[in-house]
């Protein structure tokens, strides 16, 4: 969910295991990683389901660490070019593909767009394919009021009162 500003959650899931989510706002993220994620960094050392999340500021967040932007801006980098007709959950979409050749200062790779063909033409999906990670983006229930709250404050650890 994004207000395309500066509120915003989701979450990413991760090719090699584990999961990391994220309420963004304001200036402020709150990010939970699972049990797989942590397994990644240190593994045997978790017990149990991981329930706290962890309060960091937004902008310490950095390209690849999982954590999203609220705008999710897409610069101009290409010819789309019109593909096949698909369903994104349940919806009819067509597929707009725009290569990334990755000299104009992007990362080079392959972008698919789903857009809506039904009712208003809203982005449904976003897939990204690269040399190093692929990456898949939905968008689902635009027009509806957006109802994003920070955690409960008895499951944050904020980052920067935590011991070095």
């Amino acid at each position: 969910m994004t207000d395309l500003r500066s509120r915003c959650s989701g979450r990413t899931t991760f090719s090699e295991g584990g999961s990391l989510e994220q309420i963004r706002l304001g200036e402020t993220d709150y990010v939970r990683p699972d049990r797989a994620y942590l397994e990644q960094w240190k593994p045997g050392g978790v017990t149990g389901e991981q329930r706290l999340w962890i309060k960091t500021p937004a902008d310490s967040a950095r390209p690849g660490d999982g954590l999203s932007s609220c705008t999710r801006p897409f610069a101009s980098f290409g010819k789309a070019k019109k593909g096949k007709t698909s369903r994104v959950a349940g919806r009819a979409a067509v597929e707009l593909t725009v290569t990334d050749a990755g000299d104009g200062g992007g990362q080079g790779g392959t972008y698919t767009f789903h857009v809506a063909t039904e009712g208003d033409p809203h982005l449904l999906r976003v897939a990204y394919k690269g040399a190093d990670f692929d990456t898949t983006t939905t968008f689902t229930a635009f027009d509806e009021p957006l109802d994003i709250k920070a955690p409960d404050p008895a499951e944050v650890l904020d980052s920067q009162e935590a011991p070095r």
